[in-house]
């Protein structure tokens, strides 16, 4: 595999998608069969379709062109899956950025899935003890 690859899917991401969607500082809707399209024509390897969406998934996009994924990371690679951003402000930013690294609020998104985890376990030993008594 030629080595720049990932620079080259972004900027063409960055050229097709993010500058005109700058001016009005819409929604960016990537379809990611078009961006496959398009980096084909330049050459791309056809079998290495993770590496696209992994870079434009990748904060080394999204992040210095002041966006934010909206989309989910490691959906489908499939034509019709769609990779969405949103420009944020700087006030925005800062706050995304303070929290992102806040380690309180990580350990409130671990403990909040471990509490719902623990506690989808717990009913389902409840229904199972109810139905052997039966």
């Amino acid at each position: 595999m030629k080595t720049g690859w990932s620079e080259k899917v972004r900027e063409v991401a960055d050229r097709d998608y993010v500058q005109p969607s700058r001016r009005s500082a819409s929604l960016i809707r990537i379809r990611f069969g078009d961006l496959h399209s398009k980096m084909q024509q330049q050459g791309f390897p056809p079998q290495h379709p993770n590496q696209i969406a992994s870079a434009i998934e990748s904060r080394k996009f999204w992040e210095p062109r002041g966006l934010v994924m909206c989309s989910p990371k490691g959906q489908s690679r499939k034509v019709d899956a769609i990779f969405e951003f949103k420009f944020v402000n700087k006030s925005q930013d800062a706050r995304i950025e303070s929290n992102a690294h806040d380690p309180l609020l990580e350990l409130a998104g671990i403990l909040k899935g471990a509490i719902r985890e623990g506690a989808d376990a717990f009913i389902r030993e409840i229904r199972r003890d109810k139905g052997a008594g039966l």
